[in-house]
């Protein structure tokens, strides 16, 4: 992995002079549980609870006893010191596997605690690690996102990212942005010798940093897919066998059957792994005409579903009609199915058409592969494992309308422009930022990370 530099770091990010505790491991009764002490004096709370450990030999388990602040013994344990800055947080750590009793984990925090630590809250462990220049900040969001992975391209996407990639392109961008602002202020610096600024020069920097941030901001949508998930949408007629479909694929009866059309009213979803990709499928109300007000209701949120779905799976039933594409399918990559195809009798499969019998199971395995290969193909281009989140979107998207308005025939007003866009980079890895953000960000980490 590739270290980040404490260089230029937010003032907000600045460790805490306590020395902190927590839980490491999910909560809960299991065989083992693992225990976090960092800060300035993790030394003297180990010489407390733990007499017998040498910190001085670092990176070394051991195996040792706990005792508590009475100096009744409290379990058997494995300790690892850290001494920094190698450790994860930077500073002198401490790490102790205990049996996995509540009671046990309980009384040792309860132990360091005694002997002086402060629990810790969310986070605070690795806003430590960003503070004293362990990691960037979208290098600690890349944490948090690995533990939360669920899938495998989540898993991927936040490994490359804790590996420094994304990190290295948006250093690759304030680069640009600082050799910009240096040429317009350099301009200035020496416009009383009548030294010409070359506006041609900096509308080409220019160029280049927007197409930096176009093709980081290229990847958003692919971002949200992998962390948030593919929403696929099934959409058809009444009675074309929508629910079946939706259970089948699904592994579980979620939607109501019913040989009676208009039984979904409402959108159902769930959620599977597809292609190493989470997608969340979604069955709908049957698309046509109806006199019902709760059933046009539903064909209006069917419609609203896949409007904004990034993929429709259109059914359409072999003993019906063929009829055209309903206009909610239009602007989504659609994967095209006749169902019932059971009931087809000589019928040819229609060119662009998967076929399913759900009665049958015939063309189940090539529903599934047409399905995969659609999943795929929505975040197959991710070039690097590179995919920016909703923070990173957010901030490129400020500094892109920052440069956009640089008027660089007012160098001054220019360059206060390109100041705006640099700052907008620089709180992505955290070199400005404020508390509030930090805050925010670490809330979503779990206590003892």
């Amino acid at each position: 992995m590739e270290m980040a530099s404490s260089s230029g770091l937010s003032s907000a990010l600045v460790g805490g002079a306590d020395t902190i505790v927590a839980r490491s491991s999910p909560a809960g009764r299991g065989g083992l549980a693992l225990i976090r002490v960092s800060g300035r004096e993790t030394r003297a709370l180990a010489a407390a609870v733990i007499p017998e450990l040498d910190m001085d030999r670092g990176w070394r388990a051991s195996l040792v006893e706990l005792r508590s602040s009475g100096g009744e013994r409290i379990d058997r344990a494995v300790a690892i010191p850290y001494r920094n800055p190698r450790s994860y947080t930077g500073e002198d750590m401490l790490e102790v596997m205990v049996h996995g009793s509540p009671w046990i984990i309980r009384a040792t925090i309860e132990a360091f605690v005694a002997a002086g630590a402060r629990r810790a809250g969310p986070g605070e462990f690795t806003r430590r690690a960003v503070a004293n220049g362990k990691l960037d900040l979208v290098q600690a969001e890349a944490v948090n996102e690995l533990i939360s992975a669920e899938t495998a391209w989540q898993a991927r996407v936040a490994r490359a990212q804790i590996d420094g990639r994304l990190s290295r392109e948006f250093a690759e961008l304030q680069a640009t942005l600082v050799d910009l602002l240096a040429e317009i202020e350099g301009a200035l610096d020496f416009a009383q010798h009548d030294i010409p600024f070359d506006v041609e020069s900096a509308e080409k920097r220019r160029r280049r940093a927007l197409n930096q941030i176009g093709a980081l901001l290229a990847t958003a949508s692919r971002g949200r897919r992998i962390r948030d998930g593919v929403r696929v949408v099934i959409v058809g007629p009444p009675n074309s066998g929508k629910s079946t479909l939706f259970n089948l694929l699904v592994g579980q009866e979620r939607a109501i059957v019913s040989p009676h059309p208009g039984t979904t009213r409402d959108v159902v979803e769930a959620e599977l792994e597809v292609a190493g990709v989470r997608l969340i499928l979604k069955d709908t109300a049957g698309l046509g005409a109806t006199s019902d007000p709760v059933e046009r209701e539903g064909v209006r949120r069917a419609m609203g579903a896949a409007a904004d779905a990034d993929a429709v799976l259109l059914l359409w039933p072999a003993d019906g009609a063929r009829d055209a594409v309903p206009a909610a399918a239009e602007n989504q990559p659609t994967l095209r199915v006749r169902s019932k195809w059971d009931l087809a009798g000589a019928e040819e499969v229609p060119p662009g058409w998967t076929v399913v019998s759900c009665r049958t199971g015939e063309g189940v395995g090539g529903l599934r592969d047409a399905l995969s290969r659609m999943v795929e193909a929505e975040v197959a281009d991710l070039g690097g494992e590179i995919a920016i989140a909703e923070r990173h979107r957010r901030g490129l998207e400020v500094a892109a309308a920052e440069l956009e308005g640089a008027d660089f025939a007012l160098p001054e007003v220019g360059a206060e422009a390109v100041r705006g866009a640099l700052e907008a980079v620089r709180e992505l890895t955290g070199e400005v930022g404020t508390e509030d953000l930090l805050d925010r960000i670490f809330s979503e980490f779990c206590i003892g990370k």
